[in-house]
């Protein structure tokens, strides 16, 4: 039985793209769990890191940045950010305090950062401003975008942190600590995600591709394992992956191969240094690039990817 003073609590993560979310839960962890880029809507599921200490448990939920929904895939995201609101306990907003500075001419928020204001007071929950990417703002410039903050909404906190250094994180996590209440251990000591092997190495291998391409194939782009075979027992000794890359258009399947093939050798080398590391042994990465037209409206192809779970 937990003691009477242990505190838990589910504490989701929300902001506009490219805020630092996916860096921020990484910093948390201390895993690579969630891919980053700068590519906006890097993260399409919610994610949950799950931080343990002897007085308390934090899941945080990762969410996709928010956005005005367009097709199929835009709205599963969307409606993933709502639940997420829903279910957590302590809110965080996390900005881009460097992008809030080189705005300063305005004196208002973001339109979507206002409509995401105006959802987190529905939700009637302690709400933390997190101002991420200070190691790249200049300080002096920061207390005129707290003010503005200030202004718009009354946060449980503002806490200013570089999701990228770690800079702030333990004033952040300090701050969370305070508003949890008393509550049960969710999941088990040492559990780190709710994430499985298989669902970490295809965002594995769609962060390379995020990195490695431009324009519109991102957006276009998703990753599915096919088959995971895993040999040597009872130690694994080595980890047989194939991974099916979507993508909607023919051309797109030309850049995402490459010229003899070098572009997939590039998303495949790089793929499989990090999925060696989170799977702690050797790793054979198969890689085949499929065409897929339209498949973020088509509903039978995100359920099988896990991103429409809807009857």
């Amino acid at each position: 039985m937990e003691e009477l003073s242990f505190k838990s609590g589910f504490v989701a993560l929300t902001g506009l793209a490219n805020a630092g979310k996916s860096t921020l839960l990484n910093q948390f962890s201390g895993m690579h769990l969630a891919i980053t880029s700068p590519k906006p809507q890097t993260t399409r599921q919610v994610i949950r890191a799950i931080i343990d200490d002897p007085g308390s448990q934090i899941i945080f939920l990762d969410t996709p940045g928010y956005h005005a929904p367009r097709n199929r895939l835009d709205q599963y995201m969307y409606r993933g950010i709502t639940s997420a609101l829903t279910d957590a306990d302590i809110l965080l907003l996390v900005t881009d305090a460097s992008a809030a500075i080189r705005a300063r001419s305005s004196s208002g928020l973001p339109r979507l950062e206002q409509e995401l204001l105006k959802q987190l007071a529905r939700q009637n929950k302690p709400v933390i401003l997190v101002l991420n990417k200070v190691d790249i703002a200049v300080k002096e410039e920061l207390l005129p975008i707290i003010a503005r903050y200030h202004e718009q909404y009354p946060f449980a906190a503002i806490v200013p942190v570089s999701a990228r250094t770690g800079d702030g994180i333990e004033v952040l996590l300090h701050e969370i600590r305070k508003h949890l209440a008393a509550g049960p251990r969710y999941y088990p000591v040492e559990t780190l995600t709710d994430q499985t092997e298989r669902q970490i190495v295809a965002e594995l291998v769609r962060e390379q591709v995020l990195l490695l391409t431009h324009e519109e194939i991102p957006h276009g782009v998703a990753v599915e394992i096919e088959s995971f075979t895993e040999t040597g027992s009872p130690d694994r000794k080595m980890v047989h992956i194939d991974a099916a890359i979507y993508c909607e258009k023919d051309s797109h399947k030309g850049i995402l191969i490459g010229k003899q093939g070098s572009m997939l050798k590039n998303i495949g080398s790089r793929a499989r240094q990090q999925i060696e590391e989170l799977l702690g042994c050797p790793c054979y990465l198969e890689l085949f690039v499929k065409v897929r037209d339209g498949w973020r409206n088509r509903q039978e192809i995100l359920r099988s990817l896990g991103l429409d779970t809807r009857s």
